[in-house]
C-alpha cells in the first residue's frame, strides 16, 4: 500500500498546476496513482505579483496565488504543492519589480515586487497551514521567456523558500525536461484544446507530467510522509 494513500493535498499556482486545457497538471498523476485526496486551487494565468497582469500584454487578470490561499479551505491538508513565476517571468519584472528579501517573518511584505509577493505567499501558507508539509515546485525551462529572466526569478524563489524552510522540488535544474530543446518541446508540450503535442513549451501533456514531474514529486512526498 502506498504511504500516500488517503493523504490530503492542496495545489496552488498557475496553469502548470491547474492543468490548462487538458485539466491535467503536474500533480494529477501522483495523486491518482497514490489515491490521495486532491483539492486544486490553482488558476490558469495566475501570477505571484498581484495585478501585474495589467502591465503585461496578453495576460488576463485572474486571482494571484496569495488570493487563492486566502479563499481556500481552512482545513489543514497533509501536503501542499505550489508553483509560481512563469507568468511573472518578463523583463519588466526582472528589471523594475524584483524587490528585496527581508529578514522578518511577520508579514507586511512589498507585494508590488516579485520577492515581496513570493515572501507573502510563503507567509500566508505557513500562517494558515502551519502543520502541512509544503513544497515549492520549480518548473521546467521553457522557451517563452529569456533564460536570464527565468534563472533570476528561479534563484530568488529558491532563496526565499530556503529562508522559510520550504523544500523545493527542482524540476528546473533536476527534472530532465527542458522544452527549450526542440524535440522535447514538440513531444511533451501542447497549446490548444484539441492538441496534445507541438506546443510552445509551457504546458506539458499528460505524458510529459507523468514522465518528468511525477517521479520527483512522488519521491519527495513519500520522503516527507509523517507517521503519527
Amino acid at each position: 500500500m502506498s504511504s500516500l494513500k488517503g493523504k490530503t493535498i492542496y495545489g496552488f499556482g498557475d496553469s502548470i498546476v491547474a492543468g490548462h486545457y487538458l485539466k491535467i497538471g503536474m500533480l494529477n498523476h501522483v495523486v491518482e496513482k497514490n489515491e490521495m485526496k486532491f483539492t486544486n486551487y490553482a488558476v490558469n494565468g495566475a501570477t505571484v505579483i498581484p495585478d501585474i497582469a495589467k502591465q503585461i500584454p496578453d495576460l488576463i487578470w485572474v486571482w494571484d496565488i496569495a488570493k487563492q490561499i486566502a479563499h481556500a479551505s481552512d482545513c489543514v491538508p497533509d501536503y501542499i504543492c505550489f508553483d509560481g513565476l512563469t507568468n511573472d517571468a518578463v523583463e519588466l519584472v526582472k528589471n523594475h519589480y524584483l524587490g528585496k528579501i527581508t529578514d522578518n517573518y511577520q508579514g507586511a511584505y512589498d507585494t508590488t515586487t516579485f520577492i515581496g509577493a513570493f515572501e507573502n505567499i510563503c507567509y500566508q501558507l505557513r500562517k494558515k497551514y502551519q502543520n502541512s508539509q509544503i513544497f515549492y515546485i520549480a518548473v521546467h525551462h521553457m522557451p517563452l521567456q529569456s533564460e536570464e529572466t527565468q534563472c533570476c526569478l528561479q534563484y530568488w524563489a529558491k532563496n526565499i523558500c530556503k529562508k522559510w524552510s520550504i523544500p523545493v522540488i527542482d524540476i528546473f535544474e533536476k527534472g530532465g525536461i527542458n522544452t527549450c530543446i526542440e524535440g522535447m518541446r514538440y513531444e511533451f508540450s501542447y497549446n490548444g484544446e484539441v492538441e496534445t503535442k507541438n506546443g510552445n513549451g509551457m504546458h506539458l501533456n499528460a505524458e510529459g507530467y507523468m514522465r518528468w514531474y511525477a517521479p520527483l514529486i512522488e519521491a519527495e512526498l513519500k520522503k516527507y510522509t509523517k507517521i503519527f
